[in-house]
């Protein structure tokens, strides 16, 4: 009986081992990468032709704080995301973004998109300059929008995401 019970925990101890090391990701983590020997999957390429554009005009419209282009470029059932995840009208988003003293400054950089038949995201960077509480300030963050393109042609935001950046120490510093 000794003798099955001291097999049985041999077999037992290196399934064990086995099942362990079988978690461990490869090297190089998850999705391979250079030291893994995988292949990563491919990044996004820069935003180009219509969503590219979507966002100059975006960026155009509340530089000049023209209220009419930007309630023009929202579907009618348009959501905004805030960076808390709460859900306030899009035209609230337009009044804030689009008014103030001086005009708010936005200026994207990072682009990114991707299209399918009809519809598309496409989300940057931003540099938001404004006044607050008669200051300048600076705010950082990042935006994602989804688009269709409308009977007329025109393409209509669907849902616009925005995030301030964040520094979290041990995290993202």
């Amino acid at each position: 009986m000794k003798r099955v019970s001291v097999a049985f925990m041999m077999f037992v101890l290196t399934m064990a081992c086995a099942v362990l090391m079988a978690q461990q990701p490869p090297a190089g983590g998850p999705t391979g990468g250079p030291t893994g020997g995988g292949t990563r999957a491919p990044q996004t390429p820069p935003a180009t032709g219509p969503m590219l554009d979507l966002a100059n005009k975006l960026v155009d419209a509340i530089n000049k704080q023209d209220t009419a282009t930007l309630q023009k470029m929202l579907a009618s059932d348009a959501v905004y995301l805030d960076e808390d995840g709460h859900a306030p009208p899009a035209t609230r988003w337009i009044n804030k973004i689009a008014t103030g003293t001086p005009a708010k400054q936005i200026a994207i950089s990072a682009t990114h998109s991707q299209m399918w038949d009809g519809a598309g995201w496409v989300s940057f960077n931003y540099t938001l300059t404004e006044n607050f509480q008669g200051q300048p300030k600076t705010l950082k963050g990042t935006a994602s929008i989804v688009a269709k393109q409308a009977a007329g042609g025109d393409w209509q935001i669907e849902l616009i995401h925005g995030a301030l950046e964040q520094k979290v120490a041990g995290i993202t510093q």
